[in-house]
């Protein structure tokens, strides 16, 4: 497989309880990889996170679209899907998504609960070669 960026979720800085502007994606994706960092904390750090999507495409507003959490499997979990994911420290976290099972036409990465807590993201296509 081999992976591809297909934009940015959040902007290298990024700090608050943020809803971000969505990236497109694309039919041909077998796998979405959703990479959030946190890149400095400060003290009691806390933040959580949840990546949606879409089946809207990128000519509807983000506001005017339906959006769904989507259940991902983060890097550090077994077998667990998840669909909101709470960190405290400094690290890069990733998840995954299998799109050739849940298609998505847009994702976008929603945060809250964000306590000193400087971040960005990514995602990647994973496409089978």
């Amino acid at each position: 497989m081999r992976f591809r960026k297909v934009g940015q979720l959040a902007p290298v800085g990024a700090t608050g309880n943020n809803t971000h502007a969505s990236v497109g994606t694309d039919a041909d994706y077998d796998v979405l990889n959703l990479e959030f960092e946190i890149t400095a904390v400060g003290a009691t750090p806390t933040i959580s996170w949840l990546f949606q999507g879409s089946n809207d495409g990128l000519e509807v507003a983000d506001a005017a679209s339906d959006w769904f959490p989507l259940e991902v499997l983060p890097s550090d979990a077994v077998v667990e899907l998840a669909a909101v994911q709470t960190k405290v420290a400094v690290g890069v976290y990733n998840s995954s998504v299998e799109v050739s099972r849940r298609p998505v036409r847009k994702v976008r990465l929603v945060t809250s609960a964000n306590t000193n807590v400087t971040y960005e993201a990514e995602a990647y296509a994973g496409v089978d070669v």
